[in-house]
């Protein structure tokens, strides 16, 4: 349960922003350069976000399960290698972004070529890879049949939101093979990348969101798990008091979980979502850690949160019964905000490492305190804007009102702004965490228009950035491996 004190230092990076020529991050040459990358330069973490696929919103936090992969991380060069797709067939491709994803052209683009991929799998795919197929069904069932069936039917019915379907379990028979095979193609190319992570000493931290979406095949299979009407619709869904940042609270959209049927159940299904990202991924980040231990529920007929009540979560039975089926649980928990006492203590009672960010710890630099070793600390998440973005956002002198500017941090930093976005970065790398990660961007020093996703918004901007072609310098990575290596000396 508790991890080894090692310090380790790695970086954020989504797939989706590797560089590329098919519009999209995937798990092809450039994921393997990308590890060389990390290796290079001293790094032994990866840090990624969820991997499910993604609903309209392109969110990795909105998924259609949490079980799945998301295909458009598929690599299609890969697909040549194994010939189950002809090198012609991706050679002429409308303009695609290469500095963002652009979803709408990509899936317009891909989809069909998975497609195709997925119908003529049997008759071009080699002996062990059908050998390969056949395992990963059976070992997989357990959510893969369930998973399989909400597309074909999701596909049926021309996308509507399950609720909203006429059941059409017949005839379905080729959309779910190709659902089961697009399944096996990103999990295949997902562990021969995982397995390169461990042959370099990179550890993959995975995410794990608290909530799944309600036009989800987590919900359509287990309905009885989450707060539903007779006719599927969400009774109360998740969501954030009123704050000082946000005077109406918020609302998520997501059903909150039917405790007691979990606990009915032996948190069954929890353990089986931890057991399979565990297969996927080294250490897992529990984001939203404070709806373990209490939630906030609103009934879906208001109109914003502010009449929404706290209930007590699953607490020490919830992570007792799951610690008793994972004996190596290697978690980072998501404890930011408004963090009450109730939190703090469930946190500590299972030694659970803490995140502390660079953005909220500025302020008080001057006088805090190093911070307990058993944490994880990083510039920026992926909600923030980056450290250069950021920076740039603080006034240029102090006033009364805000101790916190641009002069002081060059000041406190005694440097320039060219290189002020290293010296945060190497602030950072020197806490006692034992876990420390730069988001990518701000090893490049990108300002906000490189910002990953503006939390509360619905903008296309949000989740597309890239990182361009050898924007990964010589000099930056020498630079990174330097000040990793001055804090292992």
């Amino acid at each position: 349960m508790k991890l080894s004190v090692e310090k380790r230092s790695g970086v954020l990076l989504h797939p989706t922003s590797l560089p590329g020529g098919h519009g999209i991050g995937d798990l092809g040459p450039e994921s393997y350069k990308f590890i060389d990358h990390l290796s290079d330069m001293g790094q032994s973490l990866w840090q990624v976000l969820p991997l499910g696929p993604t609903d309209q919103f392109n969110s990795p936090y909105s998924s259609i399960s949490t079980f799945a992969g998301n295909h458009l991380l598929i690599s299609l060069d890969l697909l040549v290698e194994a010939n189950l797709l002809k090198a012609s067939a991706i050679k002429t491709k409308p303009s695609l972004n290469s500095n963002r994803v652009n979803f709408k052209d990509v899936i317009a683009y891909k989809a069909p070529l998975l497609k195709q991929v997925s119908k003529d799998f049997n008759t071009k795919a080699s002996t062990d890879m059908r050998n390969r197929f056949e395992d990963f069904k059976d070992n997989n069932s357990y959510w893969l049949d369930g998973y399989s069936l909400f597309c074909a039917n999701k596909e049926a019915n021309q996308h509507r939101p399950w609720m909203k379907w006429k059941e059409k379990n017949l005839g379905l028979k080729e959309c779910i093979d190709q659902a089961m095979v697009l399944q096996f193609l990103f999990h295949d190319q997902w562990q021969s990348l995982h397995r390169y992570c461990k042959g370099k000493g990179v550890q993959v931290i995975g995410d794990m969101p608290i909530y799944v979406d309600h036009d989800s095949s987590d919900v359509y299979s287990n309905r009885h798990l989450f707060n539903l009407d007779e006719n599927g619709r969400m009774i109360y869904q998740s969501g954030a008091p009123p704050c000082d940042f946000q005077k109406n609270g918020q609302l998520w959209g997501t059903p909150v979980y039917n405790w007691d049927k979990h606990e009915e159940e032996q948190y069954k299904w929890w353990i089986q979502r931890f057991k399979k990202l565990f297969q996927m991924v080294d250490i897992i980040r529990l984001d939203h850690f404070i709806g373990y231990a209490k939630f906030y529920r609103i009934l879906t007929k208001n109109k914003t949160a502010v009449n929404g009540e706290w209930l007590r979560g699953p607490g020490t039975n919830f992570f007792d019964t799951v610690l008793k089926a994972i004996k190596t649980f290697n978690v980072i928990v998501e404890d930011l905000g408004d963090v009450t006492q109730d939190v703090i203590e469930l946190r500590d009672r299972y030694r659970f490492p803490g995140m502390k960010v660079f953005q909220f710890e500025a302020d008080s630099m001057q006088h805090s305190k190093d911070c307990d070793s058993n944490s994880f600390f990083c510039t920026g998440t992926h909600d923030n804007d980056t450290i250069m973005g950021w920076f740039k956002s603080l006034p240029k002198q102090r006033s009364d009102h805000n101790e916190l500017s641009q002069d002081s941090l060059l000041n406190f930093f005694n440097c320039n702004k060219e290189n002020v976005h290293w010296k945060m970065i190497n602030y950072t790398l020197r806490k006692s965490s034992k876990f420390v990660v730069v988001p990518m961007q701000d090893l490049f020093a990108e300002d906000s228009r490189a910002r990953f996703n503006v939390p509360g918004t619905l903008s296309n901007h949000n989740w597309s950035w890239r990182m361009k072609p050898n924007q990964l310098t010589d000099s930056i990575k020498n630079k990174l491996e330097d000040l990793t290596k001055n804090i292992r000396n």
